[in-house]
């Protein structure tokens, strides 16, 4: 995978969206990382990653053992996941 690369990240806990930043045993590094969450209006970003994280982190690493694939996003969730965090409207 590319650097730079918008993926879906999934792991036993969630789903997270991010910019592809790195890959080794230990985990995978993500670039601007939001949680994907899912409410009545349907799916969207979290500010955070967790309940109790920081907004809007810039960067995280999923260590190996609790992923379970990752995969570059659909055409529509990276227009949606571009203008979450960019502040665009594309």
């Amino acid at each position: 995978m590319k650097k730079g690369t918008v993926v879906s990240l999934v792991t036993l806990t969630g789903e997270f969206v991010g910019k592809f930043e790195d890959h080794t045993s230990a985990g995978v590094k993500l670039k601007d990382p939001r949680w994907v969450i899912h409410g009545e209006q349907g799916m969207g970003f979290a500010h955070g990653l967790c309940s109790t994280g920081k907004n809007d982190p810039t960067n995280v690493e999923f260590f190996s053992g609790g992923i379970v694939f990752v995969t570059e996003c659909n055409e529509d969730v990276e227009k949606a996941y571009r203008s979450a965090t960019s502040g665009l409207i594309l």
